[in-house]
C-alpha cells in the first residue's frame, strides 16, 4: 500500500492546542448530535414511545434490539480500543519509530477484527438468547401482545444489527489512530453519516404500505439501520490514508505492546463486564413497563446531548495530551491539565442540567410531541429526564477522571472503582424502580455515578497529591452562585409565558422553550464574567475555534482559489495551510 512521507506528530500539550482541538470536536459532534436527535425524532414519530399510543411493541424491541451490539462491542473490544490501544499507540508515536507505532496498530486491527468477527457469528446465532437474557424477568404485555411476542421481534431485529459490532470496532480504530496523529475533524463528523442513513431509512420506513410491524417494515429498518454504523467506520478512511497509513496484514501476537495491551486488558474487561451487567438490569427492569426501554433511552439522548458535544470535545482532545505527559514523565502538567479539563468541563454542563432540570417537559412537548408521540409519552420521558439531568454534572466529570486512570494506562483502578459503583447502582435501581419505575432507573443511574465521581477523584487525590482543590472549588462557588441566578430567571420566565400566553399552539411550545432558555444562559454567562470565572476565557477561545471553523467551511470555494493565486505574505500562507489541513 502507498503513503505518504513520515509526518511529525503535532504536541498536544499547548493550551492553544486544546482550545483547537476541543473546537474542531465541538463542531462536528454539535452536527452529529443535531442529526442523532432528528434521528431519534424521526423513529419517535413514526413508532411512538409506547404501546398504548403507537399502537405497535415496535419501540421497545427495535431499541432493546438495537442496543445489543452496543453492549455486546463495549463489552468484548469497545473498552480495549478505546482506552488501551490509544494511549499504547501514542506512547510508540512520541518515544519508538513510526514503522513500529503501525505495526502495532496494524496487529491490534488484525486481532480486533478476527476477534468482532467470531463474536458477530455468534451473535447471529445466539440471538433469542440473548433476548431471552434480556427480558429474564418478563416484558410490558397487553391484549395480543406477550412476552413471546417481543422475545421474537426483537430477537428477529437484532439478527440483522449484530454485524454492527465488526463497523463498531473498525470505527473506533480508525477514529483512534485519526486522533492519535490530532486530526479530529473525520471522527467527530463520522457518527453524521451514519445518523443520515436511518433518517433515510425512516423517511423509507414511513411511506412504506402496510402495517408498521409487517415482515417488510421490519427488515427495512433493520438493514437501514445497520448500514448507518458500516458508513460511520468507511467515511473515515479517506483521511486514514492521508495521514500516511502503514497497515499491513500481521498478527504480532508476541510483541510488547502487544503483551501489554493484553494484560492491561483483563481488569477493563472486568470493568466493562460489571458495568454491563448493570446495564442488563436496567433493560430486564425497564422492558417491565409499557414504553420503559425507549423513554430511558430518549432520556440518554437528551442526556448525552450536552456531554457529547461540550465534554466529549473536552476529553476527547485533552487524552492524547495526558497520555503524552504521561510517556514523558511530566507529573505537573499532566495535573494542570486534568484539571482545566475539570473546570472547563463543569463550566459548560452546569447551564445545561439548569436547563434540563427546568425545562424538560416544554423541550420534549416541542420536538417530540408529533405523529404518534402523545402528551402521555412527554409526561413520561420528561420525569425520566429530570432525574437523569441530576447526574449530567457527575457523570460528565467522572468520565474524565475515568480517562485520566486510563491515560496512565491503569485499568485496575477503575475496575476495582466499579465494583462499588455498580453494586450501587444495583441497588439504587432495584430500589427506585419499585418505588418511582422507570424515572427510578434514571435516579439510580445519577446515584451511582455521584459515588463514582467522588471515589476517583479520591482516589486521584491519594496518588498524585494536591490536584489544585482549591480553583476547583473556587470554580464550583461561582457555579453554583451563577447557576442559582439562571434557575431563578427561568422560573421567572415560566411564570411570564403561562400568564401572557394562555392559549395552546406550536408557537407558544416554542416560546415557552426557547425564551426561558436565551435568558437564563444570559444571565449565567453574565453572572460568571462579573465574577471573573477564568475558565470563561478557555471557553471563549474554543467558542472562536469553534465559529472560525463554521465560517471558514462556509467560504470553501474562495480559500483554494487563494492558494493557486500563491499568497503575499507569510501570515496569509500560513492561513492557507491552515485551511487546507481543516478541509482534509
Amino acid at each position: 500500500m502507498s503513503v505518504e512521507p513520515d509526518k511529525p506528530v503535532p504536541s498536544a500539550g499547548e493550551p492553544q492546542a486544546f482550545a483547537r482541538d476541543a473546537a474542531v470536536m465541538a463542531v462536528g459532534t454539535a452536527i452529529s448530535r443535531v442529526t442523532g436527535f432528528l434521528r431519534y425524532a424521526g423513529l419517535a414519530y413514526v413508532l411512538g414511545l409506547t404501546l398504548r399510543y403507537g399502537s405497535t411493541n415496535l419501540p421497545s424491541t427495535y431499541n432493546l434490539a438495537n442496543s445489543m451490539p452496543n453492549m455486546i462491542y463495549d463489552l468484548v473490544m469497545g473498552g480495549i480500543i478505546a482506552s488501551l490501544f490509544i494511549p499504547v499507540f501514542v506512547e510508540y508515536l512520541s518515544t519508538r519509530s513510526r514503522e513500529e507505532a503501525w505495526h502495532v496498530a496494524s496487529s491490534v486491527t488484525n486481532i480486533s477484527l478476527v476477534i468482532l468477527a467470531a463474536v458477530t457469528a455468534l451473535g447471529i446465532a445466539a440471538s433469542p438468547l440473548i433476548i431471552r437474557l434480556m427480558t429474564a424477568f418478563g416484558s410490558y404485555s397487553a391484549s395480543d401482545v406477550s412476552t413471546q411476542v417481543v422475545r421474537d421481534q426483537a430477537s428477529f431485529l437484532l439478527r440483522f444489527f449484530v454485524p454492527q459490532i465488526i463497523f463498531y470496532g473498525l470505527s473506533a480504530i480508525f477514529g483512534g489512530l485519526l486522533n492519535a496523529h490530532r486530526h479530529f475533524t473525520a471522527p467527530a463528523f463520522a457518527p453524521i453519516a451514519n445518523n443520515l442513513v436511518v433518517i433515510g431509512t425512516v423517511v423509507v420506513f414511513h411511506f412504506l404500505p402496510g402495517p408498521r410491524d409487517n415482515h417488510l417494515h421490519l427488515v427495512v429498518l433493520a438493514v437501514g439501520t445497520t448500514l448507518g454504523v458500516v458508513a460511520q467506520a468507511l467515511v473515515q478512511l479517506p483521511m486514514l490514508f492521508r495521514i500516511g497509513v502503514k497497515y499491513s496484514f500481521t498478527f504480532d501476537l508476541k510483541h510488547p505492546a502487544i503483551r501489554r495491551i493484553g494484560r492491561l486488558a483483563v481488569p477493563l474487561l472486568g470493568y466493562i463486564l460489571l458495568w454491563q451487567v448493570g446495564t442488563w438490569f436496567v433493560f430486564a427492569l425497564a422492558i417491565k413497563v409499557d414504553g420503559g426501554v425507549p423513554s430511558y433511552q430518549y432520556a440518554q439522548m437528551f442526556f448525552q446531548l450536552p456531554y457529547g458535544v461540550f465534554a466529549v470535545s473536552i476529553i476527547t482532545a485533552i487524552f492524547p495530551a495526558l497520555s503524552e505527559h504521561v510517556a514523558l514523565r511530566r507529573q505537573q502538567r499532566f495535573k494542570e491539565t486534568m484539571n482545566a479539563g475539570v473546570r472547563s468541563t463543569a463550566l459548560i454542563i452546569v447551564p445545561c442540567a439548569v436547563i434540563y432540570l427546568l425545562l424538560n417537559k416544554p423541550i420534549i412537548r416541542f420536538l417530540l410531541q408529533h405523529g404518534f408521540f402523545k402528551a402521555g409519552d412527554t409526561e413520561l420521558l420528561s420525569g425520566v429526564l429530570f432525574f437523569f439531568s441530576l447526574g449530567l454534572i457527575p457523570y460528565s466529570i467522572d468520565m474524565l477522571l475515568t480517562k485520566t486512570f486510563y491515560s496512565m494506562q491503569d485499568t485496575r483502578t477503575p475496575m476495582i472503582i466499579n465494583c462499588f459503583v455498580v453494586a450501587i447502582n444495583m441497588g439504587a435501581n432495584l430500589l427506585f424502580f419499585r418505588l418511582m419505575g422507570v424515572k427510578g432507573l434514571a435516579l439510580g443511574f445519577s446515584v451511582a455515578y455521584v459515588f463514582s465521581m467522588l471515589i476517583d477523584g479520591t482516589v486521584l487525590r491519594l496518588r498524585l497529591g494536591p490536584l489544585g482543590g482549591r480553583r476547583m472549588a473556587a470554580t464550583a462557588a461561582r457555579l453554583l452562585a451563577a447557576s442559582g441566578v439562571m434557575a431563578t430567571v427561568i422560573y421567572a420566565c415560566l411564570r411570564l409565558v403561562d400568564r401572557l400566553f394562555p392559549y395552546t399552539g406550536l408557537a407558544r411550545e416554542l416560546l415557552e422553550m426557547l425564551l426561558p432558555m436565551a435568558l437564563g444562559l444570559v444571565a449565567f454567562f453574565a453572572v460568571a464574567h462579573a465574577l471573573r470565572m477564568e475558565e470563561l476565557e478557555a471557553l471563549r477561545e474554543m467558542s472562536l475555534k469553534w465559529l472560525g471553523r463554521v465560517f471558514r467551511r462556509g467560504s470553501r470555494t474562495e480559500a483554494p482559489r487563494k492558494a493557486r493565486a500563491g499568497c503575499q505574505n507569510g501570515e496569509k500562507a500560513t492561513g492557507a495551510g491552515a485551511e487546507k489541513g481543516e478541509k482534509s
